[in-house]
């Protein structure tokens, strides 16, 4: 049966509640939407007088003030019983109709909610190109400039989002930006869409290069950081390594027998290509867009650059860089690493996660090799420098939009949807069910209530896992999905926004995150031409066959022939991330 009633009153009850925690105070020109908060106590309010009956009567008319904007806010009609079509992430034919996830949203909204069902991108465009948009969708790859110029999606009053989705606009208080992406840019009361938030690529997966420490015992070499031994075969490094130092280890990898088999047997950087933002920051740069004494300048024509792509040829021309580098294949530098040729390699922290990595470095190395020890490090800098290393903006995670057609009304009721679908109306137990199905029959509470634990390993989409909580990945689901033993034994080097490693993070300096200039179609006309020729060149000067000084102004007036300038004046029209959070506090 489609509507099964398995949720208690008491939930029914949360739900309103949570609801009701969203209402009044937000509908000023602060685009953070914060509200003044009325707790903070003035002087003036600890002098006691005889107007206080006055002051009352004040607070009454106040109050009835916010109830009269409150009920100016549309409501779904209470008589109406809603139905709702949506599509999004695991949403294609293996989804089974009338799911687990999906009767429990029904019965918490007293609404019937259909998932239409797409195969890919392909059949999504064919679908949008019919005039087919459900109710509302998580489009992957559609930009909000697209979805309004087909007229397929209408925009979202921002007080009706502050009233039903308390636990997103706490999200996007907490990270501005979001505000700046979603905001329609000529008025600041409507969104044009909503953004999901995932936070495993803001503050929980973070760049990491990984040494044989075993191997670098063996050798005697002082690293010249802090390193704490945080499991039985995992250390970690409190700072990044120097450039000179990093150089060394690796020499010491390829010539001096670091597994002592007596064979010339190691190889030394490993990585699936070149373009690895550690060895970047070696040199003193991050990728993407960098700040150059306040000009936008992308990291492919700095002086640092250069000097990267010198000092990666000196160090080809001396053996030390593993030639199959450039192939650009992943598999075969996994190989090397995992069957003990290699004793250094690049990955995100993630990797450490038994859950799903067990096939990549480190994890099969550690099953393979039962001697290997590794040590974690947040990266390479230039001697007496810092590590750079580029994390995401925001936490904004894939685009949300509702159907043009559809009124104030049922928009609240969709609004509803979104705050249960993706942080469970403040019920963890709901917002666990969106991710792991059943509570007590697919998942149950750790020990400590800390996170859930999996009964059964349900693949995404099964019971309606994930089709609708995908986009809720907040601060507890991102901490759900990384807790791992080993992971959590380095967490207070890498969980954000404490994690000491966070202060290596950053973003690029500029990016175009409200659409405001023609990047986007300049960048289509010219970016991939640019990066092919970045890529030539690159791996010409790796190989020996270009002379770098020779060819270097050559290489410049190519790039700015083939619209080097053009993109980056498109840049210079943008205010840097750091200034629009700066803006919205």
């Amino acid at each position: 049966m489609k509507r099964k009633k398995i949720v208690s009153l008491l939930l029914a009850g949360l739900l309103t509640a949570g609801m009701m925690s969203g209402c009044g105070g937000q509908s000023g020109n602060d685009a953070s939407g914060g509200a003044e908060s009325k707790g903070d106590a003035s002087a003036d309010t600890k002098e006691e007088d005889a107007s206080s009956e006055d002051d009352a009567a004040g607070d009454d008319a106040g109050a009835s003030a916010d109830n009269a904007a409150d009920d100016d806010i549309p409501a779904p009609d209470p008589n109406e019983h809603y139905s709702i079509t949506y599509t999004g992430y695991w949403s294609d034919s293996t989804y089974e109709d009338g799911s687990y996830c999906e009767t429990l949203l029904e019965d918490a909204l007293d609404c019937d909610i259909t998932v239409i069902k797409q195969e890919g991108n392909d059949a999504l465009n064919v679908m949008l190109a019919s005039g087919e948009m459900p109710d509302c969708a998580t489009l992957s790859g559609k930009s909000s400039a697209w979805m309004y110029e087909q007229e397929l999606v209408r925009t979202i009053p921002r007080k009706m989002v502050e009233k039903y989705c308390p636990s997103l606009i706490k999200v996007y208080d907490e990270n501005p930006l979001l505000y700046a992406q979603t905001l329609n840019q000529d008025n600041d009361q409507e969104f044009n869409y909503l953004t999901g938030v995932t936070f495993q690529f803001v503050g929980y997966y973070l760049n990491c290069d990984y040494y044989r420490y075993d191997w670098i015992q063996n050798l005697g070499i002082d690293l010249g950081v802090n390193v704490e031994q945080v499991s039985d075969r995992l250390y970690v490094a409190d700072d990044g390594i120097e450039l000179s130092k990093f150089i060394e280890i690796i020499d010491a990898f390829v010539n001096q027998d670091p597994d002592g088999n007596g064979e010339n047997d190691t190889v030394g950087i490993t990585g699936q290509n070149l373009t690895h933002g550690q060895y970047y920051s070696a040199y003193g740069f991050h990728s993407g867009v960098n700040d150059v004494d306040g000009k936008a300048e992308m990291y492919y024509v700095l002086p640092e650059y250069k000097e990267f792509l010198k000092g990666f040829a000196e160090l080809n021309a001396r053996g030390l860089v593993d030639p199959d580098i450039i192939q650009g294949n992943r598999q075969l530098m996994w190989d090397k690493v995992n069957s003990g040729n290699a004793g250094y390699y690049i990955v995100s922290t993630n990797a450490l996660q038994s859950s799903w990595a067990l096939d990549r470095p480190p994890l099969q190395l550690l099953e393979r090799i039962p001697e290997a020890t590794i040590l974690a490090t947040p990266g390479i800098k230039p001697d007496g420098g810092t590590v750079q290393s580029v994390v995401n903006a925001s936490p904004a995670y894939e685009n949300f939009f509702v159907r043009a057609d559809i009124d104030d009304q049922k928009l609240a009721k969709i609004l509803q949807f979104v705050e249960l679908a993706w942080f469970g109306g403040g019920d963890r137990d709901f917002h666990a069910s969106m991710i792991y199905g059943e509570k007590d029959v697919d998942w149950k509470w750790n020990d400590e209530g800390t996170a859930p634990v999996k009964i059964n390993n349900l693949a995404n989409g099964e019971r309606g896992t994930w089709t609708f909580g995908q986009l809720g990945q907040d601060a507890d689901v991102s901490g759900w999905i990384a807790d791992d033993p080993l992971f959590n034994a380095g967490a207070k080097y890498w969980t954000g926004p404490d994690g000491s490693w966070m202060k290596f993070q950053h973003p690029e300096y500029k990016q175009d995150i409200s659409n405001v200039t023609d990047l986007a179609a300049i960048g289509a006309e010219v970016s991939g031409d640019i990066d092919a020729y970045v890529g030539e060149y690159r791996t010409q000067v790796f190989l020996g066959q270009k002379d770098l000084d020779a060819t270097w102004d050559e290489y410049l007036a190519e790039l700015e022939r083939l619209g080097y300038s053009k993109l980056m004046d498109e840049y210079e029209k943008l205010d840097s991330l750091e200034d629009i959070i700066a803006s919205y506090n």
